[in-house]
Order: structure tokens, then sequence, then C-alpha cells
């Protein structure tokens, strides 16, 4: 994701909705459904393109007794609340 980890705290409970989580470190401990969601945040790097720098950390979902569909739904949400505006 290109952000910067305080990006990423600071969007998290709006991407999260009503879905219960705590947090540990880097490490986000979900519920979603009857089942649960552990999404990992990795190092903070910057991408160099010429002249810009853009801040990323890789992202990692792993859930536990959430089906296929449930899945696609939470993150499809998730992504919407990190989105930003361009034109």
């Amino acid at each position: 994701m290109g952000l910067t980890h305080a990006d990423f705290f600071r969007l998290l409970p709006a991407a999260m909705g009503e879905h219960e989580y705590r947090i540990d470190g880097n490490t986000v401990h979900g519920v979603v459904h009857d089942g649960t969601v552990e999404i990992t945040l990795g190092e903070q790097q910057m991408r160099k393109i010429a002249l810009m720098r853009i801040p990323n950390a890789n992202v990692k979902f792993v859930f536990r007794g959430v089906s296929e569909e449930q899945q696609q739904a939470f993150k499809t949400y998730f992504d919407l609340r990190f989105q930003r505006g361009g034109g």
C-alpha cells in the first residue's frame, strides 16, 4: 500500500468498520463474521520514481474461518477506505 505507517493506523478505524479489532505492534487482529483476520503491516519503505518519493509498506492479510465471499467483501470495504482522491 502506498502510505506511511501513521496513515495506515489513522485510517484503520474506518477501514475496519463494524469489525472488532485490536492492535499488537504492526499487526491487527480482527473479527470477521464467524472467523478472524490478521493484518500485518510490513516495514516502512520509500519508492522513488524520478524525483518523487512515495511511502509504501507491504500489507498481508491472513483469514481463518472466513468464506472467500466474506473475504472479498471485507477487502473491498477495507480498500475503499484507503483510496485517495485524484483527478
